[in-house]
């Protein structure tokens, strides 16, 4: 029943993202997922004839190394004592309390293989990271040939569509820099968005405004978030995925800008505010850090990017939110209609 239970375990939290770690005190298996500052360990331990206590103790100890490796704040870790008899002192061990304070916080539970449930003393959480639905459902259910996760995210191998735009934006922005005949202003008022656009007729604008910047600041800013967050859409999402998003954003950003600012706008900015939302929904959805980044991360730079819309002067802050909005429409439509039908092939 033991390995029975620990296959089905096994194969429940990888297929969440956990992964296990080199455990080199015992054949045991550990594993382990970061979120953000916290990491998530856990331990589960049949009982035997080695000691649970001196074991769990042992992996508290080295916590500290991963601590540091991962540069967390705090660990959970959870301990799970698999028996199919409990006696009063596995009891008491249960009992242990849980301290929020620490660094390394010990969730203390019992898996009763006889009756198939979870033994969860008062002062321990009933309920914690989904981990006692795996636990149910191991004990009760013959998982043995259960789909494991696609744990390589990644589907495009590289990034051309992404450094083809940066390219082109450099190359745009260069020409007409070093072209006698066009300024700043003209270059504004006859291909950025215009208030009376839809009047005019003029929906080229739609597309012209994306490729044009005001100056060598707001185009360097503007490629380096596009390198950020562009790259990681279409090396996790794909390149469908970089060029709906992006171009969609565009398009949202400009009416935005058309609805709201009813002023003259060019930039890239609404566009790349699409691919942000976008890489922070998925990375939010998937819960996994793209190339080092975290939702957490990727939040911070969203807050900060459209705070700053609001406070510098001549800026589109409605082309961005509208951008921004866009993005995360995309991304969910995307995600649910065909992005977790391919990764769960």
């Amino acid at each position: 029943m033991d390995l029975n239970f620990l296959s089905n375990f096994n194969n429940y939290l990888l297929n969440n993202d956990f992964f296990k770690i080199e455990n080199n005190i015992s054949d045991n298996d550990i594993y382990f997922k970061n979120i953000g500052s916290n990491g998530y360990l856990i331990v589960p331990m049949v009982k035997d004839n080695i000691s649970y206590k001196d074991y769990f103790n042992v992996i508290e100890e080295n916590c500290s190394s991963i601590l540091k490796k991962f540069n967390l704040n705090k660990i959970f870790l959870v301990k799970l004592l698999i028996s199919e008899n409990f006696l009063e002192d596995d009891i008491h061990f249960l009992s242990s309390e849980l301290d929020l304070d620490n660094k390394v916080v010990n969730i203390v539970w019992g898996v009763d293989l006889s009756n198939k449930n979870i033994l969860v003393k008062s002062n321990q959480p009933t309920k914690f990271l989904d981990i006692e639905k795996y636990i149910k459902y191991s004990l009760n259910e013959d998982f043995n040939s259960v789909k494991i996760k696609k744990q390589n995210y990644i589907i495009s191998k590289n990034t051309y569509f992404t450094y083809s735009l940066i390219f082109i934006l450099l190359l745009i922005h260069m020409v007409i820099a070093m072209s006698p005949v066009f300024d700043k202003n003209y270059i504004i008022y006859n291909y950025g968005i215009s208030p009376t656009l839809f009047k005019d007729k003029e929906y080229y604008r739609l597309i012209t405004f994306l490729f044009l910047h005001s100056g060598l600041t707001h185009l360097i800013s503007n490629l380096l978030s596009l390198y950020i967050f562009g790259t990681r859409i279409e090396k996790y999402l794909g390149k469908t995925a970089f060029l709906l998003i992006f171009i969609i954003g565009g398009f949202s950003s400009g009416i935005f800008s058309i609805l709201f600012t009813k002023t003259y706008s060019i930039g890239a900015s609404g566009a790349i505010f699409a691919l942000e939302s976008a890489t922070l929904y998925f990375s939010i959805k998937e819960k996994i850090k793209l190339d080092g980044l975290d939702y957490y991360t990727i939040a911070i730079f969203s807050i900060i990017g459209i705070l700053a819309s609001f406070t510098s002067p001549n800026i589109d802050n409605a082309g961005h939110i509208g951008g921004f909005l866009m993005g995360i429409i995309v991304c969910f439509l995307y995600y649910n209609l065909y992005y977790k039908k391919f990764i769960n092939k």
